[in-house]
């Protein structure tokens, strides 16, 4: 027997708050896996759109698939899919019944695929397990050229944010970032605050105000 568990909840602040037993959580937190988000591995689109295909039996036998083109492809990988995978079966969904059999652009992307309202990415997460699960990743821990080359998110990337979304919580979405990079930076050097605050080019008790504004705790070894 083989039991995998996925969630998108924080198991580990959950414990904290009582929502989930700690018992439960080591007894199957054997070998841990964390999917980044779909904005962060756009290159990995087209192969998960092939997969997608694939799976979607749901349509019809008689409907076609469509072809998507380079500049489509682009299109696909620029935007920040706040919906996850979920999102983008929709989309290859609804690419299917407005382009049965037929070629798609960047500008059918943009114009007749793309400008609707997402889904509510809480709701999400689950979709990446189901959509990547057949797909052959090479996992390379050690290899520094693959951490090297690894696509990262770049402020550039929100130039076309108002080309799909009519708002953004700017103040809540920076903050978000300041944690998940200020917790990673602390992981990576043990919860050594100081060396923390180098990784980060912050003075140690400007991260350690940080740390107590927002709440965050150093790891346990």
């Amino acid at each position: 027997m083989r039991l995998v568990c996925a969630t998108h909840q924080n198991i580990e602040s959950d414990i904290e708050v009582g929502k989930f037993r700690a018992d439960l959580f080591y007894r199957i937190n054997v070998f841990p896996i964390k999917l980044p988000a779909l904005a962060e591995r756009n290159v990995d689109i087209p192969q998960i759109i092939n997969a997608l295909k694939k799976g979607m039996k749901t349509l019809g036998e008689n409907v076609t698939f469509p072809t998507f083109d380079e500049s489509a492809l682009q299109e696909f990988m620029r935007y920040p899919w706040p919906g996850n995978v979920r999102e983008l079966r929709n989309v290859i969904e609804r690419a299917c019944l407005l382009f049965p059999g037929k070629k798609v652009e960047g500008k059918h992307v943009r114009d007749h695929l793309l400008r609707l309202r997402a889904p509510d990415p809480s709701e999400e997460q689950d979709a990446l397990w189901a959509a990547a699960g057949d797909l052959k990743i090479d996992v390379l821990p050690d290899s520094k050229t693959e951490v090297e080359e690894a696509p990262l998110p770049h402020p550039s990337h929100y130039k076309d944010w108002f080309a799909y979304f009519d708002t953004i919580d700017l103040r809540r979405h920076l903050q978000e970032v300041e944690i998940v990079l200020i917790e990673a930076a602390l992981e990576k050097r043990q919860g050594m605050v100081s060396q923390a605050a180098d990784s980060l080019k912050l003075r140690r008790t400007t991260l350690i105000e940080k740390m107590k504004k927002l709440l965050i705790q150093k790891p346990i070894n």
